[in-house]
């Protein structure tokens, strides 16, 4: 694997951005010969948009068979920080994907793609962020967990028939093994993939967040731009959505003012149903 990019180390740079230093260019003066070193068993990531639809409907980089699964998974219900070792049933958990399946088409569809990362582990454990209160949570820990496999992906590859096991499935879907699947379908490991799975940005809201959505709030007048509701007496029920699911892009284009009902109605958002502000509203 190659080293990563310590440009984009989450930790780092959060205590860059604490210590209030600005990011400067360097460089060595000379040049430096790239170097590769072997992960045995480690979940590397790769941008989603250079993934390939094989013919067989399998998931494929340069290539070779990848999973996709979404790294950063919410804890709703609770805005205090959860023991995570309450969280160990896989079924609390996404599903990871090794086909284009139906959920995954949903999700670009929606722009909401870049919120899975890829990884090629082989166990059945994966990498997972919990995001609690809008937080990583605060042991700090890397944190890995058994994940199932999408039954969508089942059926669109119909795996050991699948479609045609009805009272088997569930027992199909709990003894999937990744290393099986990859011998029937491909080779797994990538040879030089772009980033490790402990680089990508945490999916949190930035520090100037609240500055932000008052701003874009502003700009667009108060108002819904799904509804058209006029919130200027009552800013408090007009929300900021990020279109792609990824709080920490807060490009212009990524963003839109919506009022706490339309907002509940994007996708992954019906959790907003059941607050005391969405009542109120």
């Amino acid at each position: 694997m190659r080293l990563p990019d310590f440009l984009k180390h989450v930790a780092l740079n959060q205590l860059r951005q604490q210590m209030g230093a600005e990011l400067i260019s360097w460089n060595s003066g000379g040049n430096w010969d790239p170097i590769d070193i072997e992960l045995d068993g480690e979940g590397i990531e790769i941008p989603p948009e250079e993934i390939i639809i094989a013919p067989d409907g399998t998931l494929e980089y340069e290539g070779r068979k990848v999973v996709v699964y979404i790294r950063d998974q919410y804890v709703f219900g609770s805005d205090k920080l959860v023991d995570i070792d309450e969280l160990v049933a896989p079924e609390q958990l996404c599903k990871f994907h090794v086909a284009d399946c139906s959920i995954l088409k949903t999700m670009r569809s929606q722009n909401r793609y870049d919120r899975y990362v890829v990884a090629t582990r082989t166990d059945g454990m994966f990498v997972v962020n919990f995001l609690v209160g809008g937080r990583i949570h605060d042991k700090g820990e890397r944190v890995e967990r058994r994940l199932y496999v999408c039954k969508k992906c089942l059926d669109k590859l119909d795996y050991k028939n699948y479609r045609g096991q009805k009272t088997q499935q569930n027992e199909i879907r709990e003894s999937f093994d990744l290393k099986a699947f990859f011998e029937k379908y491909g080779v797994q490991i990538i040879d030089k993939p772009t980033d490790d799975d402990l680089t990508a940005p945490v999916n949190i809201y930035s520090r100037d967040w609240d500055q932000i959505s008052s701003n874009y709030r502003a700009k667009m007048g108060w108002k819904c731009e799904k509804c058209s509701i006029d919130l200027r007496g009552r800013k408090e029920f007009l929300e900021v959505h990020h279109i792609n699911g990824l709080k920490h892009d807060n490009k212009e284009e990524n963003l839109r003012a919506l009022c706490i009902r339309c907002h509940a109605e994007m996708p992954r958002h019906q959790h907003l149903k059941s607050s005391l502000k969405y009542k109120e509203f």
